[in-house]
């Protein structure tokens, strides 16, 4: 298990709506149940294979692939963004896409 840890965390705010449910500006109110959810799913997780599950994760190896960076999907707009190296997760955040429709 990953057991998230504040040195897994980019961002201190997202750190602290997952041990403590501390809500920020950044973090959209109807994101709040689905969000965490993932973040405990990714504690939980004994490797990063565990995270292609459930499909509606959207796991994806981001370019370029040497960098080991992963996203999974939190809703249509937010994505959480982490390093998996070494079985442990690092520099994990919450990013917002733009899309140019």
């Amino acid at each position: 298990m990953f057991n998230l840890k504040r040195e897994h965390f980019r961002d201190d705010y997202l750190y602290r709506f997952y041990q403590y449910g501390d809500t920020h500006s950044k973090i959209p109110s109807n994101l709040y149940k689905v969000l965490a959810r993932k973040l405990d799913m990714i504690s939980a997780s004994e490797n990063i294979n565990d995270l292609r599950s459930p499909p509606a994760n959207h796991l994806e190896l981001l370019e370029p692939k040497e960098n080991k960076i992963y996203s999974i999907r939190v809703n249509k707009q937010y994505c959480l963004i982490f390093k998996y190296e070494n079985n442990e997760v690092n520099n994990l955040y919450l990013d917002p896409h733009s899309y140019n429709l």
